[in-house]
């Protein structure tokens, strides 16, 4: 299987090039739009023509959905960026059509701070998880009673970052609930999904070394934690039941315990939905270019066991070697 890097290949390989032109004396200008997953628009292009400053420039679907969540999304982007040199996020430059700019210095910016910069959808859509973090965190420090019915009340919060598809995540004071909502535009997808997901099951079962990672279900119906958020929903009602799934990660403390884990799960789980497709598809793929092989192996068998048309001993022919037509 293909592991998806969290990271985009294309902010990293650009900005690269931009930060060794600039070294060697010849600075380039620039004005590319770089298309990432779940409809996200990433635009990179000089200031005002100044060619040692870039903008970088972000529009995504779940910047809304990230806003709505609470707390500031705009300070905790600011946050994760402005401890990398080079690197400030921009809120007097902030480019028409786009959700955020952040200012690149190629004078100050070094390879780490690079990285940062390709993380940038990752950490529009990390915000929720980060405050899903936070809240079950003040939750486990409550008393026995308290923890239970704060978890109740606790709301499960949203990310639109598809437009059928949402991510809903439901902090508890023991464990985070983080659930996919999926819809297959082929039946056989369907089953392919559901034989994927059973291998993360089985998989974990077996191998003792993955034990510890975080438990997964597969449903046709909304989840008990989001049954009321997904029944009042408006663009549900125009959904096939028959088409939608559910996809449910339960994620433990020890899972977040670290700010080097709580990372490390964001970015996986975000990439959740792309990885799952991908690999249906090539499953598709594989069993269809098997499918081809072997008709064509049949049909050589055949055409190896396939009578001659004409039979020598019956046919006549003329002095010229001509055949005679009856």
């Amino acid at each position: 299987m293909l592991y998806l890097k969290p990271y985009n290949l294309l902010i990293q390989k650009t900005l690269t090039e931009a930060l060794d032109a600039y070294r060697s004396g010849s600075p380039l200008t620039l004005d590319r739009i770089v298309s990432d997953f779940d409809y996200t628009t990433l635009h990179i292009c000089n200031n005002a023509g100044d060619k040692e400053n870039l903008l970088v420039s972000i529009r995504t679907k779940a910047t809304q959905s990230s806003n709505e969540s609470g707390g500031e999304l705009f300070g905790f982007l600011r946050t994760k960026f402005e401890k990398f040199p080079g690197l400030s996020l921009s809120s007097d430059q902030k480019e028409a059509g786009y959700d955020f700019t952040l200012v690149v210095n190629l004078a100050t910016i070094t390879a780490e701070s690079i990285v940062q910069v390709s993380l940038f959808k990752i950490l529009v859509m990390a915000y929720p998880f980060y405050l899903a973090f936070g809240q079950s965190a003040e939750l486990s420090q409550l008393n026995e009673f308290e923890q239970v019915e704060k978890s109740k009340e606790a709301k499960a919060m949203v990310i639109k970052y598809r437009d059928d598809e949402n991510i809903y995540i439901k902090p508890s004071f023991d464990r985070i609930t983080v659930i996919f909502e999926t819809i297959f535009q082929d039946e056989t997808d369907k089953v392919f999904g559901k034989v994927f997901l059973q291998e993360f099951v089985d998989a974990r079962k077996r191998n003792r070394s993955i034990q510890s990672a975080p438990q997964v279900l597969f449903s046709h119906e909304p989840p008990l934690e989001i049954q009321g958020v997904v029944r009042h929903e408006p663009a549900a009602a125009g959904k096939k039941k028959s088409s939608r799934r559910f996809i449910t990660f339960v994620l433990f403390p020890r899972h977040y315990a670290s700010e080097e884990l709580m990372f490390s799960s964001v970015s996986q789980l975000a990439l959740f939905r792309n990885y799952f497709h991908y690999h249906i598809k090539c499953a598709k793929a594989y069993m269809h270019s098997r499918m081809r092989y072997r008709v064509d192996t049949f049909i050589k068998v055949l055409n190896r066991a396939k009578l001659d048309d004409e039979n020598e001993n019956d046919s006549r022919r003329t002095i010229t070697g001509r055949k005679m037509v009856y």
